[in-house]
């Protein structure tokens, strides 16, 4: 309990805004939310896939999803040379069922769609041959292109198959160059982290540790892991420790502190108390 009223108030004096890396704050926030949007909007449209045009599961060939026009649209393409898309779900923020609009013909992609396969597809390819790409058994990879302030980038996230647990890191970012060339591969983490969580109240909070190479803060997909599954467990806070900063995620707000790591240890010793 002392702990816990610590941390507390800590968190309500304590923040920082060292020009050093606002802007890579702001970014990696931005970058989260919005790959938060397009899984959650892959996630329904999967759901909604499987239980109302299971046939058309034959002919799917991939997926993606994206924001425009403040709708979350997420889009079912199939295996033609030239794909079209044949079936597309388009939610607002709520996710609700009785919101989605849902368009079942068959229509080519538009040129904003056809830059997202084109990048998904290539960045495909490099999960295949680039031997940087980590695999682990009970695990897949989950490709999530997005394109922001011109920036064309795929992430890849490694979900679980099992329930009740989030995994972190064994994740990369893929960015390209303005003809669609890979431009750079990158490793966000350098392990792959396992959290378990259950229905116990006690468990309210967790945490994962970043090594210089993972950088100084949260990551945009670290940031979005969280939003997706936080509301499935008890945690409020999720801190990530780097050498300088403590990062700390409210997973009731969603929103991020930052606090240096030597503030945050000098608050924490048990002679604070």
């Amino acid at each position: 309990m002392i702990l816990r009223f610590k941390l507390q108030l800590l968190l309500s004096i304590v923040f920082i805004s060292f020009t050093g890396y606002s802007q890579n704050k702001e970014e990696v926030l931005e970058q989260g939310k919005l790959l938060y949007k397009s899984e959650k909007a892959s996630w329904h449209g999967t759901d909604l896939l499987m239980e109302r045009f299971k046939a058309k599961t034959k002919v799917v060939g991939g997926y993606f999803s994206y924001t425009e026009n403040n709708r979350n649209i997420n889009v079912f393409y199939n295996r033609d040379t030239v794909p079209q898309v044949i079936l597309s779900f388009s939610f607002d923020d709520t996710y609700l069922p009785g919101a989605v609009k849902i368009d079942s013909v068959a229509r080519d992609l538009s040129s904003y769609e056809k830059s997202l396969y084109i990048i998904r597809k290539k960045a495909m390819e490099e999960l295949q041959t680039n031997e940087v790409f980590e695999f682990y058994n009970g695990t897949n990879f989950n490709p999530v292109p997005i394109i922001y302030k011109g920036k064309k980038m795929v992430y890849f996230f490694t979900g679980p198959q099992s329930s009740n647990v989030v995994i972190f890191g064994n994740d990369y970012l893929i960015t390209f160059n303005e003809d669609d060339t890979v431009q750079s591969v990158k490793k966000l983490h350098s392990s792959i982290i396992p959290l378990n969580y259950s229905n116990d109240p006690n468990q309210i909070s967790s945490l994962h540790s970043h090594n210089d190479e993972s950088g100084d803060i949260i990551t945009a997909t670290d940031i979005c892991t969280l939003m997706l599954y936080s509301p499935y467990t008890n945690w409020e806070n999720h801190y990530v420790l780097s050498t300088k900063y403590v990062s700390v995620w409210d997973c009731i707000k969603n929103e991020l502190r930052v606090i240096d790591r030597s503030t945050w240890e000098k608050a924490m010793k048990p002679n604070n108390e």
